[in-house]
Parts: structure tokens; sequence; C-alpha cells
């Protein structure tokens, strides 16, 4: 657990945290390309003793302790979504982009873990990597960091990430270790091009019509859930774009039709089996309407999940750093149906996941009008910092 030193230099972080947090949330980047952010952290971690190193595109890591042995990491993202802010904050974000999932929170959060790591540098028994990951948002980031060696130099043994979270009922502040096992499903995007023979309206029958195959393959994917994967799988499939015609051009029979939406599922091999399914539908739909389809799937992630021992102890260690009223369960008990890329590495190491209350309104995650409660920045730092020094000092 944190020494009450330890919680005490946390605690008076608070200030420069906020201002941190909030030039962050004014300056959102998003994707794999995030020049600005990246050179503000970097600038940060330089500030605060270290030598950051890049990881991949846009990826930045430092490493803490002067002993060797084991090396626990501990993961932030640092990308927003391209959705237009609507909150009345005074740093509100003003070019189109908006950190509505509390990646900033997240960034700012182990920033303070890295400059508390610094200051107690001495006593880590062992080493801590932390990782400023970007990316997350489009699936693409923790892949682009494993294959750029994040988990090696040193070499990785266990690690965790936090997630910050609104939850009405509950007050800011208040820690949720996850449960152990999958927490979180896998993800897919895809698109479906469907191509066709383009005509006039008045005359269908001289055309391919891609909309109307289109149709088809909608709602024959809508049966998958219905008569090809057993009521006891859990998984989601959406399509959340249809794009087709000229607008303003009723008369038109287009060429071409796109579908792009995404997949979501807890075990690996209904995953592969839905994504075959997919794709032999969607062609053999169009061959039967004379057309073509073409299934693509463009960024992916698997399950996160929980290892055992490690979920067990960071609780444990929470419990004891925080006290029994701080720590709350997750109010549902099954795995959550939205994605994590950390999942890929929870594929190769141990890991666990805390998510932190930081909002007590009823807005959801990637809501425009979301707001977060800087008062939790201080608690994340704790939160990260404690994670990794319990874990080391264990051995």
């Amino acid at each position: 657990m944190l020494t009450e030193k330890q919680k005490s230099f946390a605690d008076r972080l608070e200030e420069e945290l906020i201002q941190i947090r909030r030039h962050l949330h004014q300056n959102p980047e998003i994707g794999m390309d995030l020049p600005n952010t990246v050179a503000f952290v970097k600038e940060k971690l330089t500030e605060y003793g270290y030598d950051p190193k890049s990881c991949g595109k846009s990826g930045v890591t430092v490493v803490a302790g002067k002993k060797s042995g084991k090396t626990f990491l501990l993961r932030g993202d640092m990308d927003a979504l391209p959705i237009r802010e609507l909150t009345d904050l005074p740093f509100k974000s003003e070019n189109g982009y908006m950190h509505a999932c509390g990646h900033d929170m997240h960034t700012t959060m182990l920033l303070g873990a890295a400059k508390l790591l610094k200051e107690f540098e001495d006593e880590l028994e062992g080493q801590v990597k932390l990782l400023f990951q970007p990316g997350e948002e489009i699936l693409s980031g923790s892949k682009d960091c494993i294959n750029n060696h994040v988990l090696e130099n040193p070499t990785v043994d266990a690690g965790m990430m936090i997630h910050v979270f609104p939850f009405k009922g509950y007050k800011a502040g208040q820690i949720m270790p996850t449960p152990v096992g999958t927490l979180m499903a896998s993800a897919d995007w895809f698109e479906i091009n469907i191509k066709g023979r383009g005509g006039h309206g008045s005359q269908p029958e001289t055309a391919i019509d891609p909309i109307n195959v289109a149709v088809h393959i909608y709602t024959a994917l809508q049966e998958l859930s219905a008569r090809e994967i057993g009521s006891e799988e859990r998984f989601v499939l959406t399509i959340g774009e249809f794009t087709g015609g000229t607008p303003g051009a009723s008369n038109i029979i287009p060429e071409t039709t796109v579908m792009k939406g995404t997949l979501r599922t807890l075990k690996e091999d209904v995953r592969t089996q839905i994504k075959e399914r997919m794709t032999v539908m969607a062609e053999n739909i169009a061959k039967a309407f004379r057309a073509e389809a073409e299934v693509i799937f463009t960024n992916g992630c698997t399950t996160n999940v929980n290892d055992p021992d490690l979920t067990t102890f960071t609780k444990e260690s929470l419990t004891e750093t925080f006290g029994a009223d701080r720590i709350v369960a997750i109010p549902t008990s099954t795995p959550l149906m939205g994605s994590e890329d950390f999942g890929e590495i929870s594929q190769l190491i141990p890991t666990t996941t805390v998510l932190l209350v930081a909002s007590e309104e009823h807005i959801n995650l990637h809501n425009p009008a979301i707001v977060f409660d800087e008062s939790v920045l201080v608690e994340g730092v704790k939160v990260y910092t404690d994670t990794a020094i319990s874990w080391l000092k264990k051995g």
C-alpha cells in the first residue's frame, strides 16, 4: 500500500494535475497522429527527470526504478474523439474534437504517477514502465506499441489500466476493481461494399440496385443471433452507417452502396464464426441479385481479460490503501460489450482494469456534453502507483 508520505505527495499535485488536464482537454487530437499531445507529454516527463522514448507512431514510454527485477506496466491512453464538444467549460475544445471518453484524465493521472514514482524511485522494488498510448479509440494503438516492443526492454511481467466512468448513484472518487475474467468484448469494425449497376429509377429492370441488395444483406445479418449462434452467447452486430445514392437525385439507381458497422463478441471462436458467416452471407446474397459484395474487417481488438491473481491482489491492495468504503463493485454481473484495445496486452501478460467514478451524471462516455470531475485526478494517481508499488513489493 502507499505510505502516508506518498499519499501526501500525490495530494500536493492537485493544482498541477488540473492545469495539465485542462491543457489536454482544450487541445485534443485523434487517432494515431498526436504530435502536440506527444510533445507536451514528453516535455512534462523530461521536466520530471525522465528520458522519454518513442514507441511506434505516437506512443511514449518511460521507466521508473533503479533496481532490477520484475517490471509492472501502467498504461494511459491519449487520443480523443472526432465529435464537437457541447459543454460550457471555459477550457472546452474548439477544434471539432473532444476528450469525451476521459483519455485526457488518464494521461494526466499517468503523468502524476510518473512524478510520484520518480520522487520515490529509490524505494521501488523493481521497475515500473509507463505507456502513454495513442489510437485506443480506433483500436490501433495497443497493437502498434506491442509491435514496437513495449513489453520488452525491460521485459514486462504484469500491468494495469484505469478508465474513468460516469455512474449515476455513485460518488466521484469511488474505485471499482473489476471482476476476474473477461471484462470487455472484442471489437471489429467492418464495411460491406456492394457493387451493382446504376440506372434510371424508372427502369430498375435494366439496373442492378445495390441498395436493394444491401437491405437484404442487412436483414440477413440480424438472423445470425436468432438462427446461427446459441442463445447463451452474447454478441452485438450493429450497422451504424449506410450510404448509397446521390443526394437530391432520387430518380437514380446508384452503382454502389456501402454499409459500415461494428461486431462485439466475448469469445474468440464466436468472433471467428460470425466473421466467416458475415462474409459468406454477404457475398452469396449479392450474387443472388447479380451484384457483388466485399466484406472488409478494418480495425479490431481482442477481449480485455482480467488475470485472477493480479485482479484479486489489486482489489486487496486498494482496499488497504483507500479503505473499504471507497471500494465498490461494478454495477453489472456480466462483461461489458464496450471494447478496450488494452485487451491486446491482456492476451500477452497478466493485467487488470480499475474503473474510477468520475461523474455522477447520467451521461454516458462519448457524449458531447459529458463533464468529468477533476477532483478524481489525484485519486487516479494513487490508484496507478499503489497497484504498481504494492505489486513490486510483494515480489
